[in-house]
């Protein structure tokens, strides 16, 4: 008897743990990093290109170009409205400083910096949406201001086909995507509630 009683108990506080229904988490946090440049910064290396050539042909002002390219850094935060699409924000920033110094000195003649922050609406499509592990695509869309020798505000737009998330809670993830925030891949960390 005390055995069956025993059993009785166990099984009654062990059908509430394996009765719930795991909580889904509803909002997604994420932050990435990806290397390779933007379209606007492409538009600037060009023209740092182009300035680089004229300042090598004068050869009597002993100068050289001197140029830095800043990482994509994103922050995103999305909604799940069911295991397949999400819709979120997404924010970032990157961009470039190139400056024209004297060979000797070191001392700066000119200077160009470019600061690109993109404001988009992202939407996501889960391919497979398993507890651990979820592939999927996602497109972005919104504004993109330039911040330089003047103000600019353009379109924004970034396809990313191919992603995975790898965790539950916190995460890890990576992206391949094309468009005005990066070329390539990025990497990032996020976390579920």
């Amino acid at each position: 008897m005390k055995k069956l009683i025993t059993f009785i108990i166990l099984l009654t506080v062990s059908a509430a743990a394996f009765g719930q229904e795991p909580v889904e988490q509803k909002w997604t946090v994420r932050a990435s990093a990806g290397y390779l440049p933007t379209v606007p910064t492409f538009t600037s290396i060009f023209g740092a290109i182009f300035v680089g050539v004229v300042v090598a042909a004068n050869k009597d002002n002993n100068e050289t170009l001197d140029m830095n390219i800043h990482p994509y850094y994103g922050l995103e935060a999305l909604y799940s409205f069911n295991s397949r699409w999400s819709l979120g924000l997404g924010t970032g920033y990157t961009g470039s400083v190139w400056n024209v110094v004297n060979n000797d000195t070191g001392e700066v003649h000119s200077s160009s910096k470019t600061h690109i922050v993109p404001v988009n609406l992202v939407g996501r499509l889960n391919y497979l949406n398993h507890e651990t592990v979820k592939l999927y695509g996602s497109l972005e869309a919104g504004a993109m201001l330039a911040i330089g020798d003047s103000v600019s505000l353009g379109f924004d737009a970034q396809v990313n086909p191919i992603g995975v998330e790898f965790g539950r809670r916190f995460f890890g993830m990576a992206e391949l995507g094309i468009g005005m925030n990066y070329f390539g891949g990025r990497i990032g960390i996020g976390y579920r509630f």
